[in-house]
C-alpha cells in the first residue's frame, strides 16, 4: 500500500501486539553522494564497528521491568539503506584521485528518518504507535553505523513544547501534528506524523542552541540511560553496553568529536565494557577516548582523565599491552598538583557526578 511521503506499509497479523511495519523506499533525489574521505575516517577510525550483541523497543514501562530494547537496536544495526547514487556533472569542483570520473564531492549529510513504526497494546493501558528514527551521517558511503531510537507521540510532544517554551523565537514557524480523537492508527496518520517528527528533528539539529538544548538532549538519550541503568545494576553489563553505544554513536553524528556530550556517552560506555570480563570492545573504545582527550581543557571534562588513565593502566596490564605511557602521564599530572592517588573508578566518578 502506498502513502505520501513514500511509506510503505505492511500489516502482519498481531505478534507480540506489534502490528504495522513502515519502511521507506530509496529516494535517489534525497541523496548526493561524492568522494568524502572524512566519513571514511570516521567509519574507519572514530567508529570504530564493534556493535554488541544484546537482548525490540517495547516500550514496557512497568517499574523495574526491562523493554528488551537492545534486540531492537541490534536489529536495525546491518539494515540496507538504500542505493548510494554518485552525483556527477560536467561542472562543479571535484575532489580527491576520484576526480577523473567526475565526482563532486559533497559533506557528510545528516538525517533522520522515521524507518519503522508499530502499534503497541499494553496490558490495561491504551494502545500506542511507537516510531523507530534512525539517525545516520551519508556521503561518499551509506553510514556504517546508524544509531536508532524508538519514540512515541508523547516523547516528540514532550520536546516540541519544551523548546517552544525556552526558545519561543527558534520554534515559531515549526508545526507540529495535532493530537486526533480518532483514527491515530490510520496510515495516513501515521504518515504525516512521521513526516513532522522527521522535520522537527532536522530544524532542531540545524541549529546550536537548539541542538545544545537539555530537551533535546533528553530526548535523545534519557529512555535508553534508564535502561542501561537498571542493567547495570543486575550486572549485566552487555546489554547495558548495548544502550551506551547506540548513545554514543548518536551523539557522535550531532556534535564535535570532543563535545562534552559526547565524550561523557564515550567515558559511560568505555566503563561499562571494562565492566563486562566478557566484552572484547573495551579496548578499543578506550584508546578512542584517550585520543580524544588529547585537546581537552575543559575542568568538568577532565574531571574523568585521571579515572580513564587509570582504567587504561589497568585494562593494558590485563591485555599484556605496554603501559608506562599511560603511567608517565599519570606522573606528570601528579607534578602538576593534579590528585591522582586515590582517585574513583571511572564508573563511580561518573555516577557521583550525575553523568549516569
Amino acid at each position: 500500500m502506498e502513502l505520501n511521503g513514500g511509506y510503505c506499509v505492511q500489516l502482519f497479523p498481531q505478534r507480540h501486539s506489534h502490528q504495522a511495519m513502515f519502511l521507506r523506499r530509496g529516494n535517489d533525489d534525497d541523496i548526493e553522494v561524492g568522494m568524502n574521505e572524512a566519513l571514511e575516517n570516521l567509519a574507519l577510525d572514530e567508529e570504530p564497528d564493534t556493535r554488541l550483541g544484546g537482548g525490540t523497543l517495547s516500550f514496557n514501562e512497568a517499574a523495574g521491568a526491562h523493554s528488551q530494547a537492545s534486540a531492537h537496536i541490534k536489529s536495525w544495526a546491518n539494515v540496507q539503506r538504500g542505493n548510494i547514487v554518485l552525483s556527477t556533472g560536467m561542472s562543479g569542483d571535484v575532489v580527491g584521485s576520484s576526480a577523473t570520473n567526475g565526482v563532486r564531492a559533497t559533506a557528510p549529510s545528516l538525517k533522520f528518518e522515521v524507518v519503522y513504526a508499530r502499534t503497541i497494546a499494553v496490558e490495561n493501558q491504551k494502545k500506542y504507535v511507537a516510531y523507530t528514527v534512525m539517525i545516520r551521517k551519508d556521503g561518499a558511503q551509506p553510514d556504517p553505523n546508524p544509531a536508532v531510537v524508538e519514540r512515541r507521540y508523547t516523547d516528540f510532544l514532550e520536546l516540541y513544547a519544551s523548546l517552544r517554551r525556552e526558545n519561543l523565537a527558534l520554534m515559531g514557524n515549526v508545526a507540529f501534528p495535532k493530537k486526533v480523537i480518532l483514527g491515530n492508527f490510520g496510515p495516513s496518520v501515521i504518515s504525516e506524523r512521521s513526516s513532522c517528527f522527521e522535520e522537527l528533528l532536522k530544524h532542531i539539529s540545524a541549529d546550536e542552541k537548539l541542538r545544545n538544548s537539555s530537551g533535546f538532549n533528553k530526548f535523545l538519550q534519557s529512555r535508553e540511560l534508564n535502561e542501561a541503568r537498571m542493567w547495570m545494576n543486575e550486572k549485566r553489563y552487555d546489554q547495558a553496553a548495548t544502550f551506551l553505544e547506540n548513545i554514543f554513536r548518536l551523539l557522535n553524528k550531532l556534535h564535535t568529536d570532543r563535545h562534552p556530550e559526547v565524550l561523557f556517552a564515550l567515558c559511560r560506555l568505555v566503563a561499562c565494557c571494562n565492566a563486562d570480563p566478557m566484552a572484547t570492545s573495551a579496548e578499543r573504545f578506550a584508546e578512542l577516548a584517550l585520543r580524544r582527550y588529547e585537546a581537552v581543557s575543559d575542568a568538568d571534562l577532565l574531571r574523568f582523565y585521571v579515572p580513564l588513565l587509570q582504567l587504561c593502566v589497568h585494562l593494558w596490564w590485563r591485555l599484556g599491552k605496554e603501559k608506562r605511557m599511560l603511567e608517565e602521564r599519570l606522573e606528570d599530572l601528579k607534578r602538576r598538583g593534579i590528585n591522582v592517588d586515590g582517585s574513583p573508578s571511572l564508573l563511580d566518578a561518573l555516577i557521583k557526578d550525575g553523568k549516569f
